[in-house]
């Protein structure tokens, strides 16, 4: 009769089979010095014990908290009451920063869902007054106009960067600033600035509001620089015969992009100026 005593070893292939895993599992973790067989015989077979069999489910079990294998050889080695439960501590702390990325996550999903929605019904090529709250918004100069275009890709990436690589998928609108003076003298085709919009400015240290106010704003189909100035000329037409000034920089920004067509006649870009009562 089996007693706790008599001592009980598993081949590689039984102590795999107890947790349901590929032998080449143990090699793997045999070879980062994680978890080593008690015996290897001189044939090199492999021989784990009962003991290793409880030491083995802290392993696996730690592994599916995604906690590092080194943390893990280390509390392994080291156990203790004070040690695991800051391993735990530290694990809801993670998991907490975490949901709060995924409810980060689903509320922009969420924004930009309607965004997309809202498309199939957006009134097109006609101005129209809007009122804005404030807005934030993170600003980068462009190249010259007498750059090359690859220059200016490059700006424009450089620009893109923390929001391509951010772990949250930010609800944000990005575009260009056409300056005032160049708006009003009728310099359409070079905008000094890009910019993309963000919805928590506090985690932009760069970020700059965009005043509340009224906007009169056009959207319009396609893409190329020369609906952007048939937009403008018809905002610049619309302020002359409705006794409006205008105030500040123009904004223009794909509402649609190559993120949901690869035809550029599809795109759908909006072009917002704040104006005053004159």
């Amino acid at each position: 009769m089996t007693t706790l005593y008599q001592p009980i070893y598993f081949t590689i292939g039984e102590f795999a089979e107890l947790f349901n895993i590929s032998k080449q599992t143990l090699f793997y973790y045999e070879r980062n010095g994680i978890f080593a067989p008690e015996h290897t015989a001189d044939n090199g077979y492999r021989y784990y014990s009962l003991r290793q069999y409880f030491i083995f489910e802290i392993i696996i079990t730690l592994r599916k908290l995604n906690i590092p294998l080194k943390t893990i050889k280390e509390y392994v080695n080291n156990r203790s009451l004070k040690t695991l439960t800051g391993l735990f501590e530290d694990k809801i702390i993670d998991y907490d920063i975490q949901i709060g990325i995924l409810e980060r996550n689903k509320q922009n999903l969420e924004s930009r869902l309607a965004r997309l929605k809202s498309l199939a019904t957006m009134e097109l090529d006609k101005p129209f007054l809007n009122e804005c709250a404030t807005e934030y918004m993170v600003v980068d100069e462009l190249p010259d106009k007498r750059s090359s275009m690859k220059k200016h890709i490059k700006a424009v990436a450089a620009h893109r960067l923390p929001f391509t690589t951010d772990e949250i998928i930010n609800e944000y609108l990005a575009g260009y600033i056409l300056s005032r003076d160049k708006l009003l003298s009728g310099d359409f085709k070079s905008p000094s600035t890009i910019y993309t919009r963000v919805t928590h400015p506090d985690e932009y240290p760069h970020s700059v509001p965009r005043a509340a106010g009224t906007y009169l704003t056009i959207r319009l189909k396609d893409a190329y620089h020369a609906t952007h100035m048939l937009g403008l000329r018809m905002l610049l037409d619309y302020v002359q015969t409705n006794n409006l000034r205008i105030i500040g920089d123009a904004y223009i920004q794909k509402l649609r992009n190559y993120w949901s067509s690869p035809n550029h006649q599809d795109y759908i870009t909006q072009i917002e100026i704040p104006v005053e009562k004159i």
